[in-house]
């Protein structure tokens, strides 16, 4: 079927692309970054220092060869990661064959991480003979609308007679080199991580179309493997507890509102909102008193009344309102409540009015209000000389503020049972901390940040390490106790910071403190950064 066909021939001989990591070479070409001096970590006793070498570890030789003369394909490689992304990027190599009489090369780049596989954006590369195909189409169909200058719906018609193959959109715009008759494309994407992603795996899959509608699908290239270097492995899972103070004698307060015809002491439930009121407060105190916790000392019920009228007035006003409230309590809830309830009252509570008027910035001579009320003694003539003088605050506090003072408040004054100290001193879990160390561990570092961000702790250091908020991670790093694991993190973030000298005395310390972080050291590509003089 496909004999004859642009494709057939390809297919036959299973032509296909090939996937490789770039060289150190070919990296560094592309960061416009002059050869380095490749050094490496040496031990002398206990000092280590960083000594010039001609040949890596791996085997490959530094050269100062271009990188046309010098191919080396790795199969592994460790990239970092930052604010919750890596940056994945290979050689695609396809034969210059593929290219000849086709249309196109479709080629997907398949990620895969042990939740699943994901297909990263296509890369299309066109024909020779094809590209020069649709540029004629294209100059044919400008010359037809500079010539007869057709209107929306005739150019629209055009472009469909005179363009067969229209160019793709949003294509990536990479660089394509082309050498002894293979092509060559840089692909980079960025990934966003996740708790899965410690692995990366990258193959490809992909297509040539050819003019005449035929396609060859390619077989499957080789598999690049991506370690993501993070800071996860610096994150402290040791449990944290915090001191919990318990005290022996604890107090409940509750304010409420309950609402009196005017100059009368009676409880009146049907009263505006009188009902609720009062089923809130039974409700706790019912709650209160039958809990097994705590014994209940005394229950404090204070009732006070707004500066209107005369203060004796007021005085036996807010008395006889609090002992009616008792009597309504201890009929509804019972007389075993009788002996807790203690009665006080309040004629004018000239105190909560104070703190009102402080707080309400609406209230325009609110400063001359409260000098007064401080040094006039009298209530009655201090109620009367704030009416006069400032008859518009004083109608507004009246109407606004004085029905925030007639309240009820209680008090329960409780004692633990079978406590014998007054305080003790125990530890329990920190579960918000422990929930912000589980939210690093699955790469979710906004969220563990807003959790840890006042812990200043190791942890706290690698979610801003993770986010890339590398400054912050030094003024942090600088209050922490001198250690190996503190030391590399140092390194890290100065490397990022491009203080490189001052990164490299860190890393070389960390070593000197930890033999393990020489090897740790060796497989992160951001201490590979401080190893280049």
């Amino acid at each position: 079927m496909f004999g004859c066909s642009v494709t057939g021939n390809l297919q036959r001989r299973q032509a296909t692309a090939h996937l490789s990591q770039l060289t150190r070479a070919e990296r560094q070409e592309r960061q416009a970054d002059a050869r380095p001096q490749i050094v490496k970590l040496q031990r002398d006793s206990n000092t280590f220092f960083l000594a010039p070498v001609d040949t890596l570890t791996d085997g490959e030789r530094v050269m100062s060869l271009r990188i046309e003369q010098v191919t080396v394909v790795a199969k592994v490689r460790s990239v970092p990661e930052r604010n919750g992304r890596v940056k994945l990027d290979f050689i695609v190599t396809l034969p210059k064959e593929l290219l000849g009489r086709s249309r196109s090369v479709v080629v997907t780049p398949v990620l895969h991480k042990p939740d699943g596989r994901m297909a990263l954006e296509d890369l299309v590369i066109r024909g020779g003979r094809f590209s020069l195909l649709q540029e004629r189409d294209y100059w044919q169909y400008a010359t037809y609308v500079e010539r007869f200058r057709p209107d929306t719906v005739g150019r629209e018609a055009a472009f469909n007679r005179f363009v067969k193959f229209p160019y793709p959109e949003d294509t990536r715009l990479d660089s394509v080199v082309e050498r002894r008759g293979m092509i060559s494309y840089y692909y980079s994407e960025e990934i966003p991580t996740d708790e899965t992603s410690k692995r990366m795996a990258i193959t490809l899959q992909g297509r040539v179309e050819g003019i005449d509608e035929s396609s060859y699908r390619m077989p499957a290239s080789d598999t690049l493997t991506y370690l993501v270097s993070s800071m996860l492995s610096f994150v402290d899972t040791m449990p944290r507890y915090r001191i919990k103070v318990i005290d022996k004698y604890v107090t409940v307060s509750d304010r409420n509102y309950i609402q009196f015809h005017v100059g009368r002491t009676q409880v009146v439930d049907t009263l505006g909102d009188n009902r609720q009121q009062l089923d809130k407060i039974t409700g706790l105190m019912r709650q209160i008193v039958e809990q097994e916790e705590f014994w209940v000392d005394t229950i404090t019920l204070t009732a006070a009344s707004s500066p209107e009228g005369g203060y004796a007035f007021n005085d036996r006003l807010s008395q006889g309102r609090a002992q009616a409230l008792k009597q309504y309590l201890v009929k509804r809830y019972g007389r075993r409540i009788d002996t807790l309830l203690t009665v006080k009252w309040i004629a004018e509570d000239w105190p909560e009015l104070t703190q009102r008027i402080r707080t309400d910035k609406s209230i325009e001579n609110r400063e001359a209000i409260l000098e007064l009320i401080a040094s006039e003694k009298n209530p009655d003539r201090r109620e009367q000389v704030v009416r006069r003088r400032f008859p518009k605050d004083y109608a507004y506090i009246r109407s606004a503020i004085y029905p925030q003072l007639r309240a009820v408040n209680f008090r329960y004054s409780l004692r633990r049972k079978g406590m014998v100290k007054d305080t003790i001193h125990t530890t329990e879990l920190d579960t918000a901390y422990a929930r912000g160390v589980e939210l690093l561990q699955k790469r979710k570092y906004a969220r563990a940040l807003y959790i840890l961000n006042d812990y200043n702790d190791r942890n706290t250091v690698v979610a801003h390490l993770s986010l890339d908020h590398n400054e912050r991670a030094l003024e942090l790093l600088a209050t922490m106790p001198k250690d190996a694991i503190t030391e590399y993190l140092k390194a890290i973030a100065c490397s990022r910071l491009g203080c490189k000298a001052e990164g490299r005395k860190h890393f070389l310390e960390a070593c000197r403190l930890d033999e393990r972080m020489e090897y740790r050291g060796n497989l992160d590509p951001e201490i590979a950064e401080l190893l280049k003089r």
